[in-house]
């Protein structure tokens, strides 16, 4: 079945606050076998939002709204969508003595305000509310149903898990599930992926295939329905392995970011890491780091910002910084090294670059990065430039970086002597 997803509140379209709450129930329709194919979000504006209702009612099956539930004049969810509807909004007598046993039990006055919440659209079914005061609902009307679910995040949840799916699936039955497998690819851009993907990418049905640009990776994320998660995950294996099989020279894993296999790949190999970061400022040593076990395969990250912390740290070359400076790949050379030295580890990545927004010593666009992968093999250096803000930038530059040491230990086969 075809859902819609409804949003309200002007405080959304200001930027105020992050609309969580779309992004949520989306993945939680989706693991019940609900297609969602529109968002939309709308102010507080009667007008404006009984047109949204009104178009959302004549392309879904099901509209879910979220938010404007409350007792102020500016919570008109429920009147909005009842004109949408053409029902009548009535008086529910329980839910007034809910609000007023409340009200009295934390000892606190029921205002005329309060009211409000006592009203829902004629013949809805009353969706409970076990940690807030606004009430939901559910109705059905001429074919379409309309759902409306509370707006502070923790409310919501816990209602939409509670008492909307299961009144979903005694009402609609069985919806199936539909489950998504995301691979991971770093060390290629995502016009070189689509490029070997793209018969797959013509001819998708179920499974479904996408391509997304992630900081430092391209994830390709495999979708598929099925009567249940097995049958899901039966109808994606064929596709994820030819997906594999297609880049084999480049990193695919069925995670998000090359990290966790590093950090597997580390362990099997005995190998210990460390890292000596500027640029990234403690990322690596972040990511490295969310794993459990990690002081198996990772001794530390050094973060040295300042020129002197580089030499004085790290021994970089005060010759090599001031010829060269800072943002080279002399300096990423002796930084990693440095860092191998200081650590006494097998391997030692660096990173040292412009993550922006201004430009570098001797005007260099940001975005420039220098990896270095020091280890048994020798140094190796590479020169990458990034796009984005300087989040993206810093992210990107981490995840290459841990591609880089995950391709030295590969291309040079180095295990622990």
């Amino acid at each position: 079945m075809i859902v819609e997803i409804i949003t309200t509140g002007t405080e959304l379209l200001l930027g105020e606050i992050v609309n969580e709450n779309s992004c949520w129930l989306a993945r939680f329709l989706n693991e019940h076998g609900y297609t969602v194919a529109y968002m939309t979000t709308v102010g507080d504006n009667p007008d404006r939002m009984k047109n949204a209702f009104i178009t959302a009612l004549g392309r879904a099956d099901i509209v879910i709204t979220s938010g404007g539930l409350g007792s102020t004049l500016g919570d008109i969810t429920k009147k909005a969508g009842a004109s949408a509807m053409g029902l009548s909004l009535v008086h529910v007598e329980s839910e007034y003595k809910r609000l007023c046993a409340h009200y009295e039990h934390i000892g606190r006055p029921m205002s005329p305000q309060l009211d409000r919440q006592a009203w829902f659209c004629k013949g809805a079914f009353i969706l409970k509310n076990d940690v807030g005061t606004a009430s939901g609902s559910a109705v059905t009307y001429n074919g379409k149903t309309l759902i409306h679910l509370p707006g502070p995040p923790f409310e919501m949840k816990i209602m939409a898990q509670r008492y909307m799916m299961p009144w979903m699936e005694k009402r609609f039955g069985n919806q199936g599930i539909i489950r998504s497998v995301v691979l991971s690819v770093t060390g290629m851009g995502e016009p070189q992926v689509e490029s070997l993907l793209m018969d797959l990418l013509k001819k998708q049905s179920n499974p479904t295939i996408a391509l997304l640009a992630r900081p430092g990776f391209i994830a390709v994320r495999v979708t598929a329905w099925g009567k249940d998660g097995e049958e899901a995950l039966d109808r994606m294996e064929p596709v994820i392995r030819e997906i594999e099989k297609r880049i084999p020279e480049h990193t695919t894993v069925r995670e998000q970011g090359i990290h966790p296999v590093l950090a597997e790949e580390l362990k099997k190999r005995e190998l210990v890491l460390c890292a000596a970061e500027s640029c990234t400022g403690g990322l690596i040593g972040k990511l490295m780091t969310d794993y459990p076990g990690s002081s198996s395969y990772f001794k530390g990250s050094c973060v040295t910002y300042w020129n002197e912390a580089k030499e004085h740290i790290l021994g970089v070359k005060k010759e090599t910084l001031d010829k060269y400076t800072a943002v080279s790949a002399e300096t990423a050379r002796e930084m990693a090294e440095g860092a191998r030295k200081l650590y006494g580890a097998h391997l030692a990545v660096s990173t040292t670059g412009y993550a922006g927004p201004g430009q570098g010593e001797r005007g260099e666009d940001p975005g420039l990065v220098y990896i270095a992968v020091s280890g048994e093999a020798g140094t190796r250096v590479y020169k990458e430039k990034f796009l984005g803000d300087r989040n993206n930038v810093r992210m990107g530059a981490a995840e290459k970086a841990m591609y880089r040491v995950w391709q030295y230990i590969h291309l040079f086969n180095i295990r622990r002597q």
